[in-house]
């Protein structure tokens, strides 16, 4: 599979990023579709979907939580973020790192609470 290329700036993350897949709805402003997210953090998503994204973009996503392969009551995420990158893999598939805009504190609540269903109680709090 064709990934982007590891750049110094990943060892500057601000948050940590936890391995999850989820459902997601891209908006852009030619199109909307469906991805799969890749992982996710405070600060932003990594998601693979049949589309390309245009790096620079603004879109919304839609985050959808996914529990033994059925949809959950828990509403969705809606947030306003931006493509920092994008990628086609050798599986005809696009790749992205989209990176959160604009988030409020109740959004920021409902990541830390799916983050804290997945993660163990020790990861993510070491120095």
């Amino acid at each position: 599979m064709i990934d982007r290329p590891r750049k110094p700036q990943q060892t500057r993350r601000q948050h940590p990023r936890v391995d999850l897949r989820m459902s997601a709805e891209v908006r852009t402003q030619r199109s909307v579709f469906t991805a799969t997210t890749r992982d996710l953090s405070e600060g932003g998503v990594g998601i693979s979907a049949e589309y390309p994204l245009e790096e620079g973009s603004e879109v919304v996503l839609g985050l959808f939580l996914v529990l033994d392969d059925v949809e959950s009551d828990t509403p969705p995420l809606w947030v306003k973020a931006r493509v920092a990158w994008a990628a086609e893999t050798d599986e005809h598939r696009h790749n992205a790192g989209v990176r959160f805009e604009v988030i409020t504190d109740d959004q920021r609540k409902w990541l830390r609470q799916v983050l804290a269903t997945i993660l163990p109680p020790a990861a993510g709090r070491r120095g």
